[in-house]
């Protein structure tokens, strides 16, 4: 990407984000100070960018370069900004130097901080810890830093010890395990403890892991203090309805038991229903076109990958135009909402868990990265629209992936090819791509891809109608892999 056109990117960025933020150096006090927390929530959400020396979108000029101010505004804070972000800790030293951006036309200097996505601990300033909410900065509480730490995978629910007597984990599953890998001899206490799945505590102890646990116990739900079943439940319509009549088909099936078992039985369950569909009440029966992989690599990924500090269990929720999984956690190590699937994950939240799973006779797919491309892959050679990740800062503490049962629109191939060229979209623009002359039309349409998760909605501050743009919503303003 040439200078010319990242300006021209930067610039028609409609508004900030939770990956974005606008920052110019002006004499405000504190200015430094407010830019650097937003640097530190960046990293402790998704990673993003600052760019320095334009004024935010909301102040919208006539000529999109009056808004650039340049870091020539004030040096001596430019200096001072460099000087603090190495108070950040643990540090954040790449980040800095910035990207230097020259602007010709008005004779000044931008500067853009590419900010990472943390992998490993939450980062802090003068013992703060922030994150990145939609368009503003948080500081998190002493509870919730314990919360988020598991929900990012810093910390690992399935490697804490749990006191639970050996003997209930010698069971057929155990047994399944321990011949696929040929171990012979010793008692399970000692084969566990030789294989990290059980270790010592501060008292001398040994105990088994949580992974152990949910490895081979043959009712895990019952002996933790955590939740870790997969309950399914199935609506008419497209909404849940909540009140005097809920429109639930049935009641909720729990799918509970050892990992293996509970991704065997979910994966039978769940395509039953989907493969007998929904009678509607006008007499139709709504036939589901959704892949059957793309439902088996979702919960399985589900499984694998949730966080199993959390009381939550995952939820399984099929209605008549899609099927949706959420599972307890965020997307951990460098995975974001606009790169999963793309790059392959630094690690696993459940490195332990996963590591032992691989090594029954007849294993899940574990591998994240296949599965999702596979999912993806799946759904497009089915003519159906691309999978949805759904996570924070929406749902503040899960990750729900949501299935389309609904063939791709004609428009939809236009407007997803053009948005992938060129970010925002405007209702103008979209009529002219797809040849739909009326606008009112346009929009219903627009607004339905934004309903069902596939587009972002940017309105402009101004409230001006005709100015508001659309993103695909697995994309990133800045840096998005392509």
């Amino acid at each position: 990407m040439t200078n010319e056109e990242l300006l021209d990117l930067i610039l028609n960025i409609p508004a900030e984000s939770q990956t974005v933020e606008f920052k110019r150096l002006s004499q405000v006090k504190n200015e430094v100070d407010r830019i650097v927390e937003s640097i530190v929530a960046l990293t402790n959400s998704d990673g993003g960018s600052v760019i320095l020396g334009v004024e935010d979108p909301s102040k919208r000029t006539a000529n999109p370069l009056d808004r650039i101010y340049g870091i020539e505004e004030n040096p001596a804070n430019f200096d001072l900004l460099g000087r603090e972000i190495t108070r950040i800790i643990p540090p954040l030293g790449s980040i800095w130097p910035p990207q230097i951006l020259p602007v010709p036309k008005v004779n000044k200097r931008i500067a853009i901080l590419f900010i990472p996505k943390s992998i490993d601990n939450f980062h802090s300033i003068n013992n703060h810890v922030y994150i990145r909410q939609e368009r503003s900065n948080k500081l998190l509480t002493a509870h919730e830093l314990i919360k988020f730490a598991y929900a990012k995978g810093f910390q690992k629910a399935d490697r804490e010890l749990v006191d639970i007597d050996f003997k209930l984990l010698k069971t057929s599953y155990y047994e399944d395990w321990k011949g696929s890998r040929k171990i012979t001899g010793s008692s399970i206490d000692e084969i566990l403890e030789k294989t990290g799945l059980a270790r010592k505590n501060d008292k001398g102890e040994l105990k088994p892991t949580r992974a152990a646990v949910l490895l081979f116990a043959e009712y895990p739900s019952d002996l933790l203090d955590t939740k870790c079943t997969i309950r399914v439940f199935q609506y008419t319509g497209k909404l849940e309805t909540i009140g005097e009549t809920p429109n639930l088909i049935g009641t909720p099936k729990t799918i509970s038991g050892p990992i293996i078992k509970l991704i065997k039985e979910a994966h039978e369950y769940v395509l039953t229903l989907l493969r007998s569909g929904i009678k509607i009440p006008s007499g139709f029966v709504t036939k589901y076109q959704v892949p059957e992989r793309a439902v088996k690599e979702s919960i399985t990924n589900a499984v694998i990958h949730r966080d199993y500090f959390m009381k939550r269990d995952i939820e399984v929720k099929i209605f008549e135009d899609r099927v949706e999984i959420e599972n307890p956690g965020l997307l951990p190590y460098n995975i974001t909402p606009s790169n999963i699937g793309y790059i392959r994950s630094d690690g696993y939240r459940n490195d332990l868990l996963v590591k032992h799973l691989r090594e029954f006779p007849s294993p899940p797919n574990l591998d994240q990265n296949e599965g999702v491309r596979a999912i993806r892959v799946e759904m497009k050679s089915n003519n159906l629209y691309p999978p949805i990740y759904w996570t924070y800062p929406h749902l503040t503490d899960a990750v729900r992936i949501i299935l389309l049962n609904e063939i791709v629109a004609s428009e939809w191939e236009k407007i997803s090819h053009y948005l992938k060229q060129n970010k925002y979209i405007t209702n103008e623009i979209a009529r002219q791509i797809t040849g739909i002359q009326q606008r009112d039309k346009m929009t219903q349409i627009l607004k339905r891809w934004v309903d069902k998760g596939l587009l972002i909605q940017i309105k402009p501050s101004t409230g001006y109608v005709k100015a508001t743009k659309y993103r695909l919503s697995d994309t990133a303003e800045i840096g998005q892999h392509t």
